[in-house]
């Protein structure tokens, strides 16, 4: 069923117009290109029909991805009802209307809108600034401030899409879908997500804490496709953001200056000293938010070795570099464990990942006194950073996870301790 087309005027061409087309639009974005090879596999794919059509909310986020779920879940013969929530604010980290890729503006918005027109399906929107504020800027700006690497992601999934806008479709008498590159598969009896076949697209180490009862609800029709097909089949159906750009940054940093916007949100941070493993001061800096575990450029010094920052430490604002081996860690600790399938149906021997773009690595699980979640890896791990997610795996299936609050042994061990910096990212994660 093709779409009727609706007003192009919209994403990156609106955010051009808006711009009194002050140079090209591709200064604003770069259309994606689709293949030859792409558009013939989406000539010959074929929806099929659901056996038993449901109502299904589709979270809508603006872009290709979600309005591609809501097309197939419609085809499909589901009633699709179409919710886009509102969630960050229009200016920058500069204080000017951001330009490029970014997601849930006020552009989206209108995406989403014309694409329920097109489809002929109900739409809703919700503006949810305020909860993401609460739950997820502030969280993120204090874990910051507290010499943290937060993911924003994941207080965005786990509270506001997969709590709040779950709860919505609650309310409608509806599952929900969402436009994720992830699975939903059976597990030992119990429904888990698992990794996609596109795995280039993977989004399921953002998804570890979203509950059991969430994913019972849950439909993910992309997780058997690749993003290529997927930017085809809406090509072919006419949808007007088939060629949109991916978000490529936080959607509160789209120019990826976050020490900006944690100083704009809190204030000017105090300086401290650059420290070399060995105990020499190297130069003093201009704060411990604009360091993470294991970053190498950016760092201002010149020693003729290759130096990683190994260590934050918020209390006296000290950074320490060394050498990539004071990176390596075996014994990590996360928490509050997070579970979509129950601690007794996990393997003893499970795999981990550490960062989003990390590999998950073969590793043991316990929990120690506190409840905690504590992973020991068979070979050392790198740039263990506390604020990231430690996120488990059999093999493709999501088990659950927790924010990394400890390494407990390499060179530089590090706990965090409770705090105004830490608690409220750990409270939201």
């Amino acid at each position: 069923m093709p779409f009727k087309l609706a007003n192009p005027a919209n994403g990156c061409l609106a955010s051009w117009l808006q711009e009194d087309k002050k140079g090209p639009m591709s200064e604003i974005c770069t259309p994606a290109i689709i293949s030859a090879d792409d558009l013939a596999r989406a000539a010959e794919f074929k929806v099929p029909l659901a056996p038993e059509p449901k109502r299904v909310v589709v979270a809508l986020s603006g872009g290709v991805d979600s309005a591609a779920a809501a097309f197939l879940l419609k085809e499909a013969g589901h009633e699709v009802i179409g919710v886009t929530l509102r969630l960050a604010p229009e200016s920058a980290s500069n204080g000017e209307k951001p330009k490029g890729s970014r997601c849930c503006s006020a552009d989206d918005m209108t995406d989403a809108r014309q694409l329920c027109d097109a489809l002929d399906i109900p739409f809703y929107a919700i503006d949810a600034r305020d909860r993401f504020k609460e739950t997820v800027f502030d969280p993120w700006v204090a874990a910051y401030r507290g010499g943290l690497t937060p993911i924003p992601c994941l207080a965005c999934n786990h509270q506001v899409k997969f709590g709040d806008l779950y709860q919505t479709a609650q309310d409608l008498d509806a599952l929900l879908a969402t436009g994720h590159y992830s699975k939903i598969v059976d597990y030992k009896g119990h429904l888990a997500i698992a990794r996609p076949a596109d795995l280039a697209r993977d989004q399921t180490y953002y998804l570890f804490g979203v509950p059991q009862e969430v994913v019972q609800q849950l439909m993910m029709p992309l997780g058997g496709l690749d993003k290529p097909l997927v930017r085809a089949i809406a090509h072919r159906a006419g949808i007007p953001v088939f060629s949109k750009p991916d978000s490529q940054e936080i959607c509160f940093v789209p120019d990826g200056d976050h020490g900006k916007v944690v100083e704009r949100a809190g204030g000017a941070m105090p300086g401290g000293d650059l420290v070399h493993i060995s105990g020499k001061k190297l130069r003093g800096h201009d704060g411990i938010h604009r360091f993470t575990i294991g970053q190498r450029r950016g760092i201002g010094v010149g020693t003729g070795e290759k130096l990683y920052v190994v260590d934050i430490d918020p209390e006296d604002q000290k950074v320490v570099v060394g050498p990539e081996s004071a990176l390596q860690v075996t014994k990590i600790k996360a928490k509050p464990p997070r579970l979509q399938v129950p601690l007794s149906a996990w393997p003893a021997q499970i795999m981990v990942q550490i960062r989003a773009r990390h590999r998950a690595q073969p590793a043991q699980w316990s929990l120690d006194d506190e409840g905690a979640l504590v992973f020991e890896f068979e070979t050392p791990v790198s740039a263990v950073a506390p604020g990231q997610a430690a996120v488990a795996y059999d093999g493709d299936v999501l088990l659950g996870g927790g924010m990394i609050v400890g390494r407990l042994d390499g060179q530089m061990t590090r706990s965090l301790k409770e705090s105004a910096h830490y608690l409220p990212v750990l409270q939201n994660a």
